[in-house]
């Protein structure tokens, strides 16, 4: 597959004097499981805005790694009130990784029981087969993958767990959600919430690609002592590099998670082909590009030159690593995520396709503001347009008018 061709190039995507210390000491924990002493206390020795450095780890999922990577080398030069705030989000991500894993393992076996297929995306099996201390990964919900023709048994067995979706979903019939969504959260008084996924993303997506790439990868791995199921290395990396693009690499723990899978030598020709059958090559340069230039991941050469010839690709890692270099971050807005995306399609009428669906409607979001009966979901797209207006018209004018 062409990832797009064009002059190639070794700039920097993000030279290191062009860096904030705040942003250089947040890499460095993302993407290293071995601390460098020596950098880590003259990053610490510089004029560092504490407030918005913890701002930031907790943003970006790093701060149990800020916590532990400063406490190991030089826990006298921190603010006392920084280091007792960085403690307490370590004990924190302990506590949820074990009732989330807890909750999880119950899960897994009532899905078994009921003989619906699943597969745990990041979460707790991610955490363990990646990182050196699960604590150093945090995450707030799980993610569980079902086929879509399981989803409403998957919901029914959730419901019975006493997980549920939000009313604005809960209302509507099962083909209008599977219609509408590619993913569901529900809550629960009792357990952690679930992200039931059944797709990669929406029709309009342009890297969407058959699940069954996924189901077809599935292994077991350990996790509190038992087998669960798991993605493939090589499939892992092919969903990591695409959830991360859809987000525009908006959080350094993404990028950590693709530079400490690529540490432990996955099988790089088979990622290519997955990459390539999946149509998701660019997706996944990207993803390797960022995780090589930023946290030093390593690489081969003759994927390293595919990017190199991507003049595409080395634009929107400029964009990425100017965004994460944003001390106290920003989250990206849904125009500018869709722009990226849009930008990152090979073929043009994938990118237009892509444009348009800001356009589409009814979304979560004004199903929540405005609960219609299915015949009348007419009315949701000037509902949308109204709100697109008020949201982006001023951008839109700046950009067209100056």
């Amino acid at each position: 597959m062409n990832a797009g061709r064009g002059v190639a190039t070794d700039k920097p995507l993000f030279p290191h004097g062009a860096r904030c210390a705040e942003l250089e000491l947040l890499l460095h924990c993302a993407g290293a499981d071995a601390v460098n002493a020596d950098r880590v206390a003259m990053l610490v020795q510089k004029k560092l805005d504490w407030d918005a450095l913890a701002d930031a780890a907790e943003y970006h999922g790093l701060a149990p790694i800020l916590h532990r990577t400063v406490d190991c080398v030089c826990p006298e030069l921190i603010p006392e009130y920084v280091a007792s705030r960085l403690r307490n989000c370590y004990r924190e991500s302990a506590k949820r990784n074990v009732v989330l894993t807890a909750s999880l393992l119950t899960l897994l076996d009532a899905f078994e029981s009921e003989g619906i297929a699943v597969v745990p995306l990041k979460g707790p099996a991610l955490a363990e087969s990646l990182y050196p201390d699960p604590v150093l990964r945090p995450f707030s919900d799980l993610d569980i993958l079902v086929r879509k023709q399981d989803v409403g048994a998957a919901l029914r067995l959730l419901a019975r767990e006493g997980s549920m979706l939000d009313a604005h979903l809960a209302r509507l019939p099962l083909p209008t959600l599977l219609s509408l969504e590619f993913e569901v959260l529900l809550h629960s008084e009792r357990m952690p919430p679930v992200d039931l996924q059944w797709e990669i993303g929406l029709g309009d997506y342009p890297f969407c690609f058959d699940m069954e790439i996924l189901w077809r990868s599935r292994c077991q791995t350990r996790l509190a002592g038992r087998d669960v199921p798991n993605l493939s290395p090589e499939t892992l990396m092919l969903f990591l590099c695409v959830h991360g693009a859809k987000h525009l690499w908006s959080r350094l723990q993404w990028l950590g998670d693709v530079a400490r899978l690529a540490r432990k030598q996955p099988n790089w020709a088979c990622i290519w082909e997955l990459a390539s059958v999946a149509g998701c090559a660019r997706p996944v340069l990207l993803g390797l590009l960022l995780a090589h230039e930023l946290l030093e991941a390593p690489v081969p050469e003759e994927i390293l030159e595919r990017v190199r010839q991507a003049q595409v690709l080395r634009r929107l890692g400029s964009q990425v690593a100017l965004g994460l270099n944003r001390i106290p971050p920003a989250q990206p807005d849904g125009l500018e995520v869709t722009m990226f995306n849009a930008r990152m399609a090979e073929r043009t009428w994938t990118k237009v396709r892509h444009l348009a669906a800001l356009l589409r409607a009814p979304t979560d979001e004004e199903l929540r503001l405005l609960p219609l009966p299915e015949k009348l979901f007419f009315f949701y797209y000037p509902l949308r347009g109204a709100r697109l207006a008020l949201k982006y018209g001023a951008r839109m004018k700046t950009r067209v008018f100056g």
